[in-house]
């Protein structure tokens, strides 16, 4: 009973990811098309981890194909790896961004002169042991902080452009972690006796819930904004542009800048961004974005939410609103987000938006 679940488990765990990596190659999520062939090649890598558990539990393993299922898992997280980086930036990949295979096809490659009985040093045969042992673990954990640097570099550019769009990363943080997961998941049941079956049926829930979060996945960036024009923006959005503007310009046009956030209250609109303020003042992003940091001492996301949130507080002490009206005064104070204005109005104010209400 015990084998037949275990085989039966196994088995759902290698058909769902081999299903998702199906369906991401084939291109069935119709935006983010290069991140997400990168992210079907690591479902299906990931699912022949599975296959090989699958060899193993037959009567009679053919060894041959459990090398062959078991020396491509040194490429998983490299291909996480760059299907997160895809996903930021879908229009380029670094040059020397491969360069992250040659340790694994490396490691292949003296793996299978080993096995072919090519390398039958005692020595090379101790340290290639222990590589299998815990480079797998080892990738795992190098390449969710390479993964959490990506998504950290990301949101601080985001916010140079945009004032309120951070859920739209909140879907890629389940893959940013994901070589973590998997790393601790291969850990913790190498090291702990939980039994065939509990260790299978942790590995199914969790192939289950990276397969929902890869066919449910969103936009990394908004749709009112056109994914190349906004990704060159945040690859060439500098701090290094300094000498682009004097200081006198850059007090003249800050002036200019507050003028009309006075005159036309372009901060109410909810879909406001970097580029449409530029248009507005009648200068360009970069320029903008350098007033932003050196005239107000703030980024995009910074200032605008701040005005915002004067905004929102305005309409707590009208005395106009009630209780119930929390996400209509978010709205009229240019919030798309009750996370962000609650959030902002807690920052400035040190409370919540309820405790600031003044009802007549």
């Amino acid at each position: 009973m015990e084998a037949s679940l275990t085989l039966l488990l196994t088995s759902l765990s290698a058909g769902s990811l081999f299903l998702a990596a199906f369906l991401l190659i084939l291109g069935l999520p119709t935006s983010n098309n290069l991140a997400n062939r990168w992210l079907g090649a690591f479902f299906f890598l990931l699912s022949l981890v599975f296959v090989q558990f699958l060899l193993e539990l037959t009567a009679k393993p053919e060894p041959i194909l459990i090398r062959i299922a078991e020396f491509p898992r040194w490429l998983i997280f490299p291909f996480i790896h760059f299907s997160v980086y895809a996903f930021v930036h879908p229009n380029r990949m670094p040059k020397f961004i491969y360069l992250h295979l040659l340790p694994a096809v490396l490691f292949m490659f003296f793996s299978i002169l080993h096995h072919v009985g090519l390398l039958t040093n005692i020595e090379v045969h101790i340290k290639i042991a222990w590589l299998v042992k815990y480079f797998f673990f080892i990738q795992g954990i190098f390449y969710a902080i390479l993964n959490i640097k990506i998504l950290q570099q990301h949101k601080i550019k985001m916010r140079q452009l945009l004032a309120d769009r951070g859920s739209d990363l909140n879907w890629l943080r389940h893959f940013i972690v994901a070589p973590f997961v998997v790393a601790i998941i291969w850990l913790f049941i190498k090291h702990w006796n939980l039994g065939q079956v509990l260790s299978q049926l942790i590995c199914l829930l969790f192939c289950l819930y990276f397969t929902a979060a890869a066919l449910r996945q969103r936009a990394v960036y908004p749709s009112e904004l056109e994914t190349s024009d906004i990704i060159n923006k945040l690859d060439t959005i500098s701090t290094n542009d300094n000498q682009r503007l004097t200081n006198e310009q850059i007090t003249i046009l800050k002036d200019k800048v507050t003028k009309i956030i006075a005159k036309d209250k372009i901060h109410l609109d909810p879909l406001l961004n970097l580029k449409l303020m530029a248009d507005k003042v009648g200068i360009n992003t970069h320029e903008l974005s350098l007033i932003l940091n050196r005239g107000f001492g703030k980024n995009f996301y910074a200032y605008i939410n701040e005005l915002r949130t004067e905004e929102a507080i305005k309409l707590l002490k009208s005395g106009q609103y009630a209780h119930g009206d929390m996400s209509e005064i978010a709205i009229k104070s240019g919030f798309n987000s009750r996370t962000t204005f609650y959030s902002s109005i807690k920052k400035i104010k040190g409370t919540s938006p309820a405790s600031i209400l003044k009802i007549d």
